[in-house]
């Protein structure tokens, strides 16, 4: 007869073997969320045609709105509101939910500078240095 191997654990880890693993919170799945893609979205509006073009050249998203029309509609349709827009813009650029891949570098960058002409466009922007002044 063999003898019985064994090894030394503590209470508390023989505690976490017989009770199992802790539930593991599984992250929500975001494509049954997001809501369905439309035509539109393959597709940079009219609207968001015209915001661009009122935008200084280097503060407009090209390669975003190039590879991601549906983002670009939505930036394009909040564009008279500065405010709307920048809080679109830091849910683009912070991820919140945990996870996420981000963006590529280019258009994170065009994402930044974007951010940076709106935050400048916001009431009481000249009161707060820091900004670099994209217009020029």
């Amino acid at each position: 007869m063999e003898p019985l191997t064994f090894e030394f654990v503590t209470v508390e880890e023989a505690k976490k073997i017989l009770d199992g693993a802790p539930p593991v919170q599984l992250a929500p799945d975001w494509h049954e969320l997001r809501r369905a893609p439309s035509p539109e979205d393959a597709v940079l509006s009219d609207a968001a045609m015209r915001w661009l073009l009122s935008l200084p050249a280097e503060a407009r998203p090209l390669v975003l709105c190039r590879r991601y029309p549906r983002i670009g509609n939505q930036l394009g349709a909040l564009g008279a509101n500065p405010a709307a827009l920048h809080a679109f813009l830091v849910e683009l650029l912070i991820d919140k939910r945990g996870g996420r891949q981000g963006f590529p570098d280019g258009i994170a960058l065009e994402l930044s500078r974007l951010h940076a002409y709106v935050v400048q466009q916001l009431p009481g922007a000249d009161e707060a240095p820091g900004w670099p002044d994209l217009t020029e």
